[in-house]
């Protein structure tokens, strides 16, 4: 027997947001799965609304990164100009889908918080 939606675990995620002059950090850990990509989503939203320069988004603690997750970062490209949403990802849990669908052609991902905000060594 299949269980329903409401018998599903709820999917563990956090995410908080920091700003660096005018750049966004959103730092994420848990999963990014169907169950939380819209508490994802709206955090992103949140953060676009206030107009960043630049939207970094850490995905160094996210355990599970599905399609899902992928186009809440895709639509925050679209929003902003290009270059100006950047992932940070050091496992190939998270930066494989990046490069598996093509996605690290729009969005860049950087294994270093300061590399993707332009203040470190590259």
């Amino acid at each position: 027997m299949t269980p329903s939606s409401s018998e599903l675990p709820a999917s563990e995620l956090h995410v908080t947001c920091e700003w660096r002059e005018k750049a966004a950090v959103l730092s994420v850990s848990g999963e990014i799965d169907l169950l939380s990509a819209p508490e994802f989503e709206d955090v992103v939203a949140g953060a676009l609304a206030r107009e960043p320069a630049v939207l970094v988004v850490d995905l160094r603690k996210v355990t599970f990164l599905c399609s899902a997750g992928l186009q809440v970062l895709a639509s925050a490209h679209r929003r902003l100009a290009d270059g100006q949403v950047r992932v940070v990802s050091d496992a190939t849990v998270t930066t494989r889908p990046f490069t598996s669908t093509g996605l690290d052609a729009w969005i860049k991902v950087f294994p270093t918080l300061e590399m993707a905000l332009g203040t470190g060594s590259s």
